[in-house]
């Protein structure tokens, strides 16, 4: 699983079309704040992962969500935002705001929608694969189980590349 296959698994079904119902949010916008903001959960969840109880967490919260399936549970997603981001959640919302041309409401509701399908997707992918959290979300980065700014730099590269091609 790589960072496109995750996009598309957020992006094409039914998801969107409940967010811009529910939050009167246009789906390009919703689109574009989920392209921007999958590599900033999957680099918050490696960091959280760097130590043993954040990856005991991380994948305590990735194994509950592996059996769900894709819906809404804005309450859930509040939960994992702040797991995810803690202190930082502010920021990270204002930057997408910034980056994506629309409200900071419009993305802590886009953010908070779609973190529990994140989890649920990478929680399959995880069990499927069996193999360490840290690795698997480095891989995501295109890296190790370590970061680095040339490897978030490869992905957003390639990332942006692809998007732009569709």
């Amino acid at each position: 699983m790589d960072l496109t296959s995750i996009i598309n698994s957020l992006t094409g079904n039914n998801i969107i079309g409940e967010i811009s119902k529910k939050f009167n949010i246009d789906t390009n916008k919703i689109v574009n704040v989920i392209k921007a903001a999958i590599p900033k959960f999957i680099g918050a969840m490696q960091k959280n992962a760097g130590t043993a109880a954040g990856a005991s967490a991380l994948v305590q919260a990735l194994s509950s969500h592996a059996g769900q399936g894709m819906g809404i549970n804005i309450e859930d997603g509040k939960k994992i935002l702040s797991k995810i981001f803690g202190g930082n959640l502010g920021s990270v919302i204002s930057g997408l705001s910034s980056q994506t041309s629309t409200t900071n409401d419009q993305v802590s509701n886009i953010l908070a929608s779609i973190a529990p399908n994140l989890l649920s997707i990478l929680g399959k992918n995880h069990a499927s694969a069996g193999s360490n959290i840290g690795n698997v979300l480095g891989s995501l980065l295109g890296g190790g189980s370590s970061s680095s700014a040339s490897g978030a730099g490869k992905l957003l590269g390639g990332l942006l590349g692809k998007i732009i091609k569709k």
